[in-house]
């Protein structure tokens, strides 16, 4: 008795290309550490103090001014204090205690140093008392930590900047003055508390 072997032979398997998404799926997993890493904030908090000057239409220096203010950013895709930065600020000021200005905007951060960058910024805002909208280009140049352990990065710095109305019917001002870190301000009130509570504080027998 003689066997078909068209029976036995099993039929030819279909190979197929793997899908397009598998073959890049690699690519992504390498890449989604690097993309986490790059959103991880790196805030700063400082208070800001100077004055300036209201110039004229041709750039004249006018009368003088004091300007007030506190400033927040955050900084993303810095790993270590030499690379550069994508910062978002908000701030809020006066200048003379005749207005009092909210603004924001984004700059980018460059380590002229690797411990002193610089920061360019322009952005936008509005003069609370008025409702009259403003613009504003700002360089900032000082020392920034780049903190491994937390996300907060201690900044002390100088900076100048430009500050008009949007409607070009008010004189524009040029700023100047220092910003000094919230945390850095705080630091004389925690060794007075750590003095007054641990080391004046009763010994333990």
């Amino acid at each position: 008795m003689t066997h078909d072997s068209r029976l036995t032979t099993p039929p030819p398997r279909l190979t197929t290309p793997p899908p397009r998404f598998a073959t890049l799926l690699p690519l992504l997993l390498a890449l989604v550490p690097s993309a986490a890493f790059a959103w991880e904030p790196e805030w700063n908090a400082s208070p800001e103090a100077g004055g300036g000057f209201v110039l004229d239409d041709a750039g004249n220096v006018g009368q003088g001014i004091a300007w007030l203010g506190l400033r927040g950013d955050v900084a993303l895709f810095r790993e270590q204090s030499r690379d550069v930065g994508l910062v978002f600020d908000v701030r809020a000021g006066t200048s003379d205690f005749d207005d009092f200005v909210v603004l924001g905007g984004a700059g980018g951060l460059f380590p002229v140093h690797e411990a002193f960058p610089m920061l360019l910024s322009a952005g936008a805002g509005v003069d609370t008392l008025t409702g009259e909208g403003l613009w504003y280009a700002r360089f900032w140049w000082g020392a920034r930590s780049h903190n491994q352990l937390s996300p907060y990065s201690v900044a002390v710095g100088i900076f100048v900047e430009y500050q008009r109305a949007i409607s070009g019917d008010d004189p524009p001002l040029l700023l100047f003055g220092a910003s000094v870190d919230g945390w850095v301000l705080c630091w004389p009130f925690l060794w007075l508390y750590k003095w007054a509570t641990v080391d004046q504080g009763p010994e333990v027998v």
